[in-house]
């Protein structure tokens, strides 16, 4: 039988998951051996955590990085997702058993992933690299989906769709007040927050770093939008995204347990580029604001309304999508290692042996 302190190394082995401006928005339980998973929604971004799905992707990474790093020691994960229903605050019950199974090969995988915004090399993949990448989503759900193109045309579209984020977010007083609030300035503000978006990981030259400082001032950003400054930004941000080996999306069937998927989904991936020594760059922005406006446009002007729409629906048609709700688009290439990566809180325990 796992002991509580075996339980305790394989969440410290599992904590380097993704989350939105790095939010970690969970914390543990262990008794009777085994472990629970608590959801803290209220730590990630109120706007783009549409129905809380930017914390069960990130949960869900957490859950992948567990089933892998049991491994390491020994053990199978046997998950259980929402074992009590949803909105009950555990998001994953985890069971460990005794197995004979070698180690897995993305468990040292799991320290070393990072988010690299930088542009990549237009390297081609190999057809082995890409079938591994595409049956990742078999591998946790076969109801899910991946697809990816290497198509420059359609990476073009798709850099300039997802770059509508920063339209959105840098003309939207209110989102523009919550994007700045998550960054974090200085490395000595980050080690002592260990949360945030810290600003060395958006990949900035210097211009960009100053010019930000000045544009947190809603005030000064409003004037430099009569100029079209976040479509200059956007426009970009647009040929960083479209730098790639491949991008592509994961689609999903409409659930919370299904975007609890995709994250494992999206973990699976990252682990295997990272093991390839490649590089990976989620995008969730204009998936989360789709769902957002067309549950409850509230927050919204028109303007941008339609073009959520037009962008969510340029991404579709891309990639040839008519059903299912796409939980994320992501790039994937070669450049090296990021500038910097953001901190990992240690995992926190409650109640931690009844």
């Amino acid at each position: 039988m796992i002991s509580n302190q075996e339980i305790e190394e394989i969440v410290t082995a599992s904590i380097n998951a993704p989350s939105g401006s790095n939010s970690q928005p969970w914390k543990f339980r262990v008794f009777n051996n085994q472990l629970e998973i608590l959801g803290f929604p209220e730590k990630d971004h109120p706007i783009l955590n549409f129905r809380n799905r930017g914390t069960w992707i990130a949960h869900g990474a957490l859950i992948e990085n567990i089933n892998i790093a049991a491994t390491a020691f020994g053990y199978e994960a046997q998950i259980q997702v929402f074992p009590n229903g949803e909105n009950t605050g555990i998001t994953g019950r985890i069971n460990f058993k005794k197995t004979e199974k070698p180690k897995d090969e993305l468990f040292d995988s799991i320290l070393l992933r990072a988010t690299n915004r930088k542009p990549y090399k237009d390297k081609i993949l190999t057809v082995k690299q890409k079938r591994e990448f595409l049956i990742s989503a078999q591998e946790i759900n076969p109801n899910c989906d991946i697809r990816i193109t290497e198509d420059k045309l359609a990476k073009n579209i798709l850099g300039s769709a997802v770059s509508v984020n920063e339209v959105v977010m840098l003309e939207n007083e209110k989102l523009h007040q919550l994007f700045f609030d998550e960054i974090v300035w200085t490395k000595e503000e980050e080690s002592k927050k260990q949360k945030g978006l810290y600003l060395k990981t958006m990949e900035l030259g210097f211009p960009q770093r100053t010019a930000l400082r000045l544009f947190k001032h809603w005030s000064i950003m409003k004037i430099a939008n009569k100029f079209g400054v976040a479509k200059k930004i956007a426009n970009d941000n647009a040929k960083t995204y479209s730098a790639s080996s491949i991008m592509g999306i994961i689609i999903v069937d409409d659930t919370d347990k299904d975007f609890i998927d995709a994250g494992r989904i999206i973990e699976r991936l990252w682990l295997k580029a990272t093991n390839e020594k490649l590089e990976f760059h989620l995008i969730t922005g204009v998936m989360f604001f789709y769902q957002r406006v067309m549950s409850d446009p509230k927050g919204f002007s028109p303007v941008h309304i339609e073009l959520i729409k037009k962008t969510y629906n340029q991404i579709k048609e891309v990639f040839k999508v008519e059903k299912g709700v796409i939980a994320g688009l992501f790039r994937i290439g070669e450049d090296g290692k990021p500038t910097a990566r953001s901190i990992k809180s240690p995992p926190e325990f409650i109640k931690k042996y009844v």
